[in-house]
């Protein structure tokens, strides 16, 4: 079970990692890699089969559309849809037959249908495994025009909508893609095939009148299972009424759905929404603010926004930041020599973009902008490392990085002038939306005159309320630790105490696998992990005694977090309860915990733990090469 499905997020193991952390990010996972993230960040829609890059956090406090389950559910089908799957050829010999088959099955249904008075009902159960073939994405280009062809009168209308209407099956897994299911496959190419038709009786279904298909999709559209489909086939329709039902979901969608919906209002080609989109899109998308912020970059020109003309409003140039600074933190990582293709900030002239957004800070400065022009400078800055060293010889992505670096001493003097000074009066004065991005730069920026508030904060927190407040509160940690102060360490201990109910967890058994999603103990975890992992940052022995009792919590989370910050605090190994605390992890329940101790035995050149290594590659055979590359180091 990954980190999201516990609902917590995981951070940097160092400080020099600047990538921001997030909340949304699922990953694909080995069996050597098991603690993937929790959901805050995505990496971008470019490379979902590497989704670790993380994106920076909106907001602290979002209301949920869904339960976490739905959430999760619409996660799990957003990746599985965007991983690539060989083409169907409908003209090889075998699918010509498979297809064959399947005209005269569906053909024969819809006459039974049509004119024997087959019920909708029977109707739907006769076709439902018909089209269970395979992943959606490889079967939609052929199937969809096939069943087109057989149906184009539209007389399953109503069998499709019955099946749109069929409650999920109840014994699905937590980690399985519903729209891998009979029914889940049956139900989305359903939804699909409404796009073709622009008109039909909708009738009356459990006691609900459906006015119009467009607007019965646009009810699909904000649900993070349809939207997908629902809004693809809202695009395909394209009348009047399925770009209003479009904008009209616009206005209540989250997450996923949002994402659709804006990918699908700017497929429409419709200038005159622009404003809206991105006026609205980044907003309730936590975790998910890449995958709105690419197409809106490649769409509109931020320029005229970011250098805040007078017939724009200040909103429209802080969200045009916002966007920038999201793709700038998706390319902030320089790509391989042989790369064929740039990161998506490469796909337009920079330079223009990079001078509007200075002008528009130095003429009204504000948080958004600040962060904007933050990451312009540190992606100049590791650009410009690789390419003096001749790592970087793609003439694509110099003829960009050039024009840039005139105007970056003025960027980097108003930054650590105004635009510190910015940031800090928005820690003060700004709403939830700036906090943890604020907090995270300014932590960046190794400000100390941030520690203070920051220390006021965690002061002014008496208990834990939600989940999203606890990744405030880690966020704030996480700052404390990369700023150095120590006199952070004594009260994030007390902030423990106010919160964390640490006795008591240290009774319980440990757990395998991660918190399942709603877990009350959640919020205390994140603020658990994020004290220990900040306070390992920082190296004060101070906090060894709460770390150690972190290595034993129940929650895995934390206990890797404790590891992880053993390796700082006690690196001469002085204190034998730390060495103590490594070998009881050789035997701790969760794999990739284990495979950690075994690191940190051979750092702290523990030949006690000898035995207990030799009886792993004997008890858990899994586990054997972390055990044996242990031993190999220990002389043994």
């Amino acid at each position: 079970m990954s980190q999201m499905e516990q609902g917590q997020p995981e951070f940097p193991p160092s400080s020099e990692q600047l990538e921001d952390q997030g909340f949304v990010h699922i990953e694909e996972k080995d069996d050597t890699q098991e603690d993937d993230l929790s959901p805050t960040l995505i990496a971008s829609p470019e490379d979902v089969s590497d989704v670790s890059q993380t994106t920076m956090k909106q907001s602290a406090v979002v209301a949920a559309v869904a339960p976490r389950a739905v959430e999760r559910a619409g996660t799990l089908e957003h990746l599985a849809a965007r991983r690539p799957f060989p083409a169907l050829d409908p003209e090889a010999p075998d699918m010509k037959q498979r297809l064959s088959e399947l005209r005269t099955e569906i053909t024969s249904i819809l006459t039974d249908f049509r004119w024997s008075g087959l019920s909708i009902e029977a109707a739907a159960e006769q076709l439902m495994p018909i089209l269970n073939l395979g992943p959606i994405p490889q079967w939609r280009p052929v199937l969809i025009p096939f069943l087109l062809e057989i149906d184009r009168a539209g007389n399953f209308i109503p069998v499709w909508i019955h099946i749109i209407d069929l409650d999920d099956p109840k014994d699905i897994p937590t980690n399985a893609d519903p729209a891998e299911t009979m029914q889940g496959r049956a139900k989305r190419y359903g939804i699909l095939m409404l796009g073709h038709y622009k008109y039909a009786d909708l009738g009356t279904t459990r006691g609900e009148q459906r006015s119009d298909l467009a607007s019965f999709l646009g009810q699909l559209a904000t649900n993070p299972t349809t939207s997908l489909y629902a809004t693809q086939s809202l695009v395909k329709q394209g009348t009047t009424a399925a770009i209003q039902a479009l904008v009209e979901a616009l206005k209540d969608a989250e997450g996923w759905a949002k994402v659709d919906i804006v990918e699908a209002c700017i497929a429409l080609n419709l200038t005159r929404f622009y404003d809206l989109l991105l006026a609205s899109g980044l907003d309730r998308v936590t975790g998910l603010e890449s995958y709105v912020a690419v197409p809106l970059y490649r769409t509109l020109t931020l320029e005229k926004y970011l250098g805040q003309d007078s017939r724009n409003t200040p909103r429209l140039g802080q969200q045009a930041a916002l966007v920038l600074a999201q793709v700038l933190q998706d390319g902030m990582t320089p790509p391989a020599a042989n790369a064929e293709t740039r990161p998506v900030v490469f796909e337009r002239p920079l330079f223009p973009i990079a001078q509007a957004l200075f002008a528009g800070a130095r003429k009204a400065p504000n948080w958004q902008y600040t962060i904007a022009l933050h990451r312009l400078a540190l992606l100049l800055g590791r650009y410009w490392n690789d390419i003096s060293r001749s790592m970087i010889q793609d003439q694509r992505i110099l003829e960009q990085i050039y024009p840039c670096f005139a105007m970056m001493p003025e960027v980097e003097r108003w930054i650590d002038g105004p635009g510190r000074d910015t940031l800090l009066k928005s820690l003060n004065d700004a709403g939830e939306d700036a906090l943890i991005p604020t907090i995270k730069v300014l932590g960046e920026l190794g400000d100390p005159r941030a520690t203070a508030l920051l220390l006021d904060r965690l002061a002014s927190t008496k208990t834990l309320t939600n989940r999203e407040q606890a990744l405030y509160i880690g966020t704030i940690c996480d700052t404390l630790g990369r700023l150095g102060d120590q006199r952070a360490v004594p009260a994030m201990l007390h902030l423990l105490q106010r919160t964390v109910a640490i006795a008591r967890r240290s009774t319980l058994a440990k757990r395998r696998d991660n918190l399942p999603t709603g877990d009350p103990a959640i919020p205390e975890s994140i603020v658990y992990a994020a004290v220990t992992r900040a306070c390992g940052q920082l190296g004060d022995s101070s906090a060894l005694d709460t770390i150690l009792l972190a290595a034993n919590d129940f929650d895995p989370y934390v206990r890797m977090q404790a590891l992880d910050a053993l390796k700082r605090i006690d690196q001469a190994r002085e204190d034998v309860r730390s060495r103590m605390a490594i070998r009881e992890a050789l035997n701790d329940p969760r794999d990739s915990i284990v495979r950690t101790a075994c690191q940190l035995v051979v750092q702290y050149r523990d030949t006690e733990a000898i035995p207990t290594l030799r009886h792993l590659i004997e008890g858990r055979p899994e586990l054997a090469p972390a055990a044996y590359d242990a031993l190999r180091q220990l002389g043994q």
